[in-house]
């Protein structure tokens, strides 16, 4: 069963989508101990053109393991903040993501290696949303 590109669901397999307007550069530990609830870092937002709009206050993140989605997204309880981005010109934001299986048993990922992806989604003041990725960043959980 194939996905669409950009789709992340549990268990399913990941592509990611043809790059954007948006470019995500992300900064996240080397490796993170086993058992750890989240892993948490950084992403810097560019855009070759200016951008305004209204965006999460943090980067959606989840892991993927031999191709399939192992994590989804931390649910954001929180207002859109103001974006106004001019050409060329970066943006840091947080970004945390869970380290606990999305599957129903909801344990614990094991040891090995993951690959970290974010998601930035913004809707300029003039068009439709943006989404887009970043990644994938090798996570090794030790």
């Amino acid at each position: 069963m194939t996905s669409e590109p950009g789709e992340v669901r549990c268990g399913r397999p990941f592509r990611s989508p043809a790059p954007g307007a948006l470019r995500l550069v992300g900064r996240f530990p080397e490796s993170v101990p086993a058992g750890q609830p989240t892993v948490s870092g950084r992403i810097e937002v560019t855009s070759p053109e200016a951008m305004r709009g209204v965006a999460a206050p943090a980067a959606d993140v989840f892991l993927v393991r031999k191709d399939r989605v192992v994590t989804t997204p931390i649910a954001q309880d929180a207002i859109g903040v103001r974006w106004e981005l001019a050409a060329g010109e970066a943006r840091s934001m947080p970004a945390t993501g869970s380290l606990i299986s999305c599957e129903p048993d909801g344990e614990p990922l094991p040891r090995g290696e993951y690959e970290l992806y974010a998601r930035v989604v913004l809707t300029p003041d003039d068009g439709p949303p943006q989404r887009a990725f970043g990644g994938p960043w090798r996570l090794p959980l030790r």
